[in-house]
């Protein structure tokens, strides 16, 4: 099943956050907005309540974003100016978290708050950005700003990647969000500093679309930001590229995770629109593994309403339960897909071997943190960390079993259990049998 992706911010936090640690199946945090201290607090908080919880710490990186700390209101037809680091003499500039990317010279438009605030008439001189709105707005602090088709300077990216992982360090996380990430490059040098951390590719301008399938296959997931992706590539080819993301990041076994009002009518309706509605069922049907709750839980004063109700329309949409034939040869595992597979892999190298396969339910048993917390992001999987005896027996296996019957059996009264004895790289399934509930009641 589809799980929850849920923002904290100022509407979830406080006396509100136990409620959404339960009812959600994965905690994000959008270092853009708040002090580092609040994010801190909030979680350790998490932490203390539910230890096991996964937290994305989002981090910001070359995207702009507006630096007015109070509220601006806009006309229609109105010259506006934007830059960074700008001169003293410049008045009336709208000042931006970096530097201007580099813009094809056929840009005409560019956009605030993904999309949503269109400007004409793009102006590039002397580091100031024009442009002359196209309707009457308030411009709320720390917005996005898009030039579609932008490419952006790589150093600046890495400088503030490793800047910001360093400012939060200390902080109790699991994964990391990598905004705007545009090759594999600055991922590859993330991972070799922070080996323990699970890093999500944000694919979100049209640099890192273009190199996507060298990103997802160096990221542990991606998330597909399609606000920020719509205002950069345009909102006429969207549908496209999301579908290819999709498509090219389950092709090898990587979690996808949706983002931008995925439920944004929820915030002033106790009703979700129609579209709503059907774009969440269209992406059920491609089997992404998270939808993510930004605004709609973070800020809403109908946070609560929103995970309540994705959380009831997911269950009732949970797939119906099926049964295929047991097959005992190891070389089409791929084959138990549509059943409850249990694996003991101690190191997880069998899972690497099968990770390409889309599983309606599989429980890993292992000693492999990190691929505990990669599993985790992925919709129908569930990840168990044990201690692996030097020898074991059938014993072990059936202890460990008999423990987490709930969680081995929540989907199906049998299972397929594929037990790896020897864990080395090149490992092989020693045994391949099948369980039943009723074995392990007693």
């Amino acid at each position: 099943m589809t799980k929850i992706l849920t923002t904290i911010g100022p509407a979830s936090d406080g006396k509100n956050l136990k409620y959404f640690i339960n009812n959600s199946d994965f905690i994000r945090f959008n270092m853009s907005h708040n002090v580092i201290s609040w994010h801190k607090k909030n979680i350790n908080k998490i932490k203390k309540i539910n230890p096991n919880k996964l937290v994305l710490v989002d981090i910001p990186g070359v995207k702009l974003r507006t630096l007015n700390k109070k509220s601006i209101f806009i006309k229609k037809g109105e010259k506006v100016k934007f830059g960074y680091k700008v001169l003293k003499k410049e008045n009336n500039v709208i000042l931006l978290s970096n530097p201007l990317p580099k813009i094809k010279k056929n840009s005409k438009f560019f956009y605030l708050s993904d999309s949503i605030f269109e400007f004409k008439n793009l102006n590039i001189k002397n580091r100031i950005l024009t442009g002359i709105s196209c309707q009457n707005f308030t411009l709320n602090p720390k917005k996005g700003l898009n030039i579609p088709f932008s490419i952006y300077n790589d150093k600046t990216q890495e400088k503030l990647y490793f800047s910001f992982l360093k400012k939060i360090s200390k902080l109790n996380i699991d994964c990391v969000g990598l905004s705007f990430i545009q090759n594999s490059n600055i991922l590859k040098k993330l991972k070799k500093k922070y080996p323990k951390l699970i890093f999500i590719s944000k694919i979100e301008n049209y640099l890192g679309y273009k190199n996507r399938k060298d990103i997802i296959q160096n990221s542990d997931a991606i998330m597909i930001d399609r606000g920020d992706l719509a205002a950069e590539v345009g909102v006429s080819k969207l549908s496209e590229y999301t579908d290819n993301i999709i498509v090219d990041t389950k092709s090898i076994g990587k979690s996808v995770i949706i983002a931008t009002e995925n439920l944004n009518s929820l915030t002033y309706s106790n009703i979700p629109t129609k579209s709503d509605v059907v774009s969440i069922d269209y992406y059920l049907q491609k089997k992404v593994d998270y939808l993510m709750l930004s605004e709609e839980t973070a800020t809403s004063k109908n946070s609560k309403n929103v995970v309540r109700w994705l959380s009831n329309y997911l269950k009732k949409k949970k797939s119906k339960k099926t049964q295929n034939n047991f097959l005992k040869i190891e070389e089409i595992i791929k084959s138990f897909k549509d059943q409850t597979l249990v694996v003991f892999s101690k190191k997880g190298y069998f899972y690497d071997r099968i990770s390409s396969n889309d599983f309606k339910n599989l429980v890993l048993f292992t000693e492999n943190v990190k691929l505990k917390k990669v599993l985790q992001l992925k919709r129908n999987y569930n990840s168990i960390l044990i201690k692996f005896p030097r020898k074991y027996l059938y014993s072990f296996l059936y202890e460990n079993i008999k423990r987490y019957k709930k969680i081995v059996f929540k989907e199906n009264k049998f299972a397929y259990l594929v037990n790896v004895i020897f864990p080395r790289e090149h490992s092989r399934a020693n045994t391949i049998s099948i369980i039943q509930e009723k074995d392990f009641l007693r």
